[in-house]
């Protein structure tokens, strides 16, 4: 996916206006994060936001496997622990800016 393509997705926009009081630096690292992710799971954010949840049912379909797949892309980063779970944070206020949740990730303290 191009970049102009991914910045002109409805949920790429949801989330970019969400980001307005971040610098660009913050925002565009945050925005690249998203598209790391989307290329992880092989959808683009659009199919994620409308696969999670069914909305003539109301209920989440694939959350677990979001869940799953947030965990798996935040450990896969090279860093210390609080900046893995920054990535997974910033994947799950996309979905949040997004009208979907995906839960937290518990801490290995718990």
């Amino acid at each position: 996916m191009t970049d102009t393509a991914f910045h002109d997705l409805i949920t790429v926009q949801r989330y970019a206006a969400q980001l307005s009081d971040l610098d660009t630096k913050d925002r565009d690292a945050r925005l690249n994060t998203v598209a790391e992710f989307a290329e992880f799971v092989g959808r683009t954010p659009d199919e994620m936001i409308a696969e999670i949840f069914n909305e003539e049912t109301r209920k989440y379909r694939k959350r677990g496997f979001y869940s799953d797949r947030v965990k798996e892309f935040s450990a896969a980063f090279d860093g210390p622990r609080n900046r893995q779970l920054a990535r997974g944070n910033v994947i799950r206020s996309f979905f949040i800016a997004n009208g979907r949740r995906i839960p937290p990730e518990q801490p290995d303290w718990i």
